[in-house]
This record gives structure tokens, C-alpha cells and sequence, in this order.
């Protein structure tokens, strides 16, 4: 497979001034994005956890939304997926926003571990522990950070959050929730 052809095709005069080319040439993008990597089957589903490693190794989407809300998509995209680690970056921004950066930098963390996104290791390396949020034990960490007076506080302003990310009011995957919380010993010791 061709793997360096250039998606974008407009002249080298282009110069980002942070809005998109137009609409049909955005569509025709991510279609070819979708075309060019949609056959690629190298690898293989997350083992991670049991109900993960049972998905379709198949499904291929690519979704696009702009700052005007337009929708670009293609393949799959309307197939729903558990977020995982996807979430990462999300509850980051809630958390930020909701202490701010500074907080959240004393409390969890912002330096690269330089390991695997579950290592015991990069938390021992800090004497606080501290880490970084796009790591399991800096996510852990940030999640912490939720505000609320009981659990289920907490967890609405993570699933209301997320949600306003999504556009849409997001659900837990039972079938996932169950099989990562039988087997994620890792987080549990990291916790």
C-alpha cells in the first residue's frame, strides 16, 4: 500500500489561516483517507481486556466535524466504540478547566514517562508519583481531581463532560465496564 501519497493536493501556496478549504473538497479528503487506509490490516484488536479483544478487526471509519458543525464521514463512522484511553485528553480539558492548569500540573504531573502508558515504573521515578495525564496513573490522577461531594457527582461531571465533547450523550459499555473491571489489575495497582 502507498502510504506516503499526499492527501491534501492543493497548490504549495496554501497557507493555513485556520479555517478549512471548502466543504467538497474537505468530503473528498476524508474519503480518501478512508480509501487509502480502510484495507490496512496489520495488527490487531486490543487484548487488553476480553470484551475488546471480541470487536470486529474490520470496522474503519474516519469522522470529521469543523467549527461550524459540519459532518464529514466515511466507512464506519457511525459504528460506536468504547473511548478507553481515548478519553484521556478530554477529562485533561475538564479538569483544567475546572482547577486549572497550574493545579493540575502540581497535582498529576506533566512530564513524558518515557514508558508504556501503564507503567508502575514511571510513577516511581517522581517522588510524588506524578506523571503526566495521558498515562494511566496521571488519568487516574486526574480523575481524582472530579468535583463533587459523592461518587455519583463525580462521576456526572465526567459522563456530562465527555458528552459535551461528543456532541451527544455517551453511555457505558456494560460489556466493557464489566470485563475491564475483572481484569485490570494494573490500574488497580496503580491506584
Amino acid at each position: 500500500m502507498e502510504n506516503n501519497r499526499r492527501l491534501v493536493d492543493w497548490d504549495d501556496t496554501y497557507v493555513s489561516t485556520g479555517h478549512l478549504p471548502p466543504s467538497q473538497q474537505v468530503a473528498e479528503y476524508v474519503a480518501e483517507a478512508h480509501s487509502l487506509f480502510g484495507l490496512e490490516a496489520a495488527g490487531q484488536v486490543s487484548q487488553v481486556y476480553p470484551a475488546l479483544a471480541e470487536m470486529p478487526s474490520a470496522y474503519f471509519g474516519v469522522s470529521m466535524v469543523d467549527t461550524a458543525g459540519h459532518f464529514y464521514e466515511a466507512g464506519e463512522a457511525g459504528v460506536e466504540f468504547t473511548i478507553m484511553s481515548v478519553s484521556k485528553p478530554f477529562l485533561f480539558a475538564l479538569i483544567c478547566d475546572r482547577i486549572g492548569s497550574g493545579a493540575v500540573r502540581q497535582k498529576v504531573g506533566m512530564n513524558a514517562t518515557g514508558l508504556g502508558f501503564n507503567s508502575l515504573a514511571g510513577i516511581e521515578r517522581h517522588a510524588e508519583g506524578l506523571t503526566n495525564p495521558m498515562v494511566n496513573a496521571g488519568a487516574i490522577a486526574s480523575t481524582s481531581l472530579a468535583p463533587g461531594g459523592t461518587l455519583e457527582e463525580r462521576w456526572d461531571f465526567i459522563l456530562e463532560g465527555l458528552s459535551r465533547f461528543a456532541g451527544r450523550e455517551l453511555r457505558v459499555n456494560q460489556e466493557v465496564y464489566a470485563s475491564a473491571s475483572e481484569t485490570n489489575f494494573r490500574n488497580r495497582s496503580i491506584v
